[in-house]
C-alpha cells in the first residue's frame, strides 16, 4: 500500500510540474512531503493534501486579470517552489512521521491544524484580491493595494473562514472526527491565517521600487533592485507562513494534549 501511495505522490508531483503549478524544486518537495504524509496517514492523508493543493491551484486561476497588480507586490507568484511547499507542508511532514512512530491521535490533529491554517491563508490570499475595494492595513489602518501583507478585507476574511472549514469538513468525513474536533480544526486554521496577517503587518520585510516608488515584497521591480525599507530583513513570506501556521498548530496541539 505504501508503494502505491508513493507512486501516487510521484504522479502528483509530475502533474504539478507538467502543468506549471510547481517548479522543479516544488515538485521534488511535494514528492517528499507527500511520501511522509502517506507513511503516517496513508491514502487518507494524501487526500487531505490533494484537497489543499488542488483547491489552492484552482483558486489561483480565478480572476487572473484582476490579480495582475497583486503579482507586482507579492514576493512570489505563479508556480509554487520548494520553499513554498516546505513552508506549507513541513510541519505536516513532521506530524505524519510522529504519528507513524507513536500512533498518537494528537499528531493527526496537528497535521490537520497546519493544513487548515495553510489553506485558510491561501484561500484568503486568492479570494481577497477579487474584492472591488482595497483592503485595510492592520499597521496603518488605511486602505492599501490588494496583495499587501498585513491587510484584510471582508471577502478575504470570508475566504479565511471558508478555507479552514473546507479542510475541517473534509477531515471530519475522511478521519471520522467529532464535531468538537472539526470545530477546533476550523478555529486553529482561522487563527493561523489571522496570525499570518498580523505578523505580515508587523515584521515581514518590505522593499521599495527605485523606478515607480511602489512598496513590494520583491527584491527586484521593473528590472531594478529594490531598496529594503521596513520589517525584519530575513522574514519573507515563506518564513512568516512557517511561523504563523506552526504557532497556531502548536497552540492547538497543546489544547489537545493537556486540555
Amino acid at each position: 500500500m505504501l508503494s502505491v501511495t508513493i507512486l501516487f505522490c510521484l504522479i502528483l508531483a509530475w502533474t504539478g510540474r507538467y502543468f506549471r503549478l510547481l517548479t522543479t524544486s516544488g515538485a521534488v518537495l511535494t514528492m517528499l512531503v507527500g511520501s511522509g504524509v502517506s507513511f503516517g496517514f496513508g491514502l487518507k492523508g494524501l487526500v487531505v493534501l490533494l484537497l489543499f493543493f488542488g483547491s489552492s491551484s484552482l483558486l489561483s486561476k480565478i480572476g487572473r486579470s484582476r490579480k495582475k497588480s497583486v503579482d507586482a507586490i507579492v514576493e512570489k507568484e505563479g508556480a509554487r517552489d520548494g520553499w513554498q511547499v516546505l513552508a506549507n507542508g513541513g510541519v505536516a511532514f513532521v506530524a505524519a512521521i510522529a504519528y507513524a512512530m507513536t500512533m498518537n491521535f494528537a499528531y493527526l490533529l496537528l497535521f490537520l491544524f497546519v493544513i487548515a491554517a495553510s489553506n485558510a491563508d491561501t484561500w484568503a490570499s486568492e479570494i481577497g484580491p477579487l474584492s472591488r475595494r482595497d483592503p485595510w492595513s492592520l499597521k496603518t489602518l488605511r486602505r492599501v493595494p490588494a496583495g499587501t501583507s498585513g491587510a484584510m478585507s471582508l471577502i478575504g476574511t470570508i475566504g479565511t473562514i471558508a478555507g479552514a472549514a473546507f479542510i475541517a469538513l473534509a477531515a471530519q468525513w475522511i478521519f471520522s472526527l467529532s464535531l468538537t474536533e472539526a470545530l477546533l480544526v476550523t478555529g486553529i486554521g482561522v487563527l493561523g491565517s489571522l496570525l499570518d496577517t498580523l505578523f505580515g503587518a508587523m515584521w515581514q520585510r518590505v522593499y521599495e521600487c527605485s523606478v515607480c516608488g511602489e512598496r513590494t515584497e520583491k527584491r527586484e521591480h521593473h528590472g531594478q533592485p529594490t531598496a529594503y525599507v521596513s520589517g525584519i530583513w530575513f522574514l519573507g513570506n515563506d518564513a512568516v507562513n512557517v511561523m504563523t501556521s506552526g504557532l497556531a498548530s502548536g497552540i492547538g496541539f497543546i489544547i489537545v494534549r493537556f486540555w
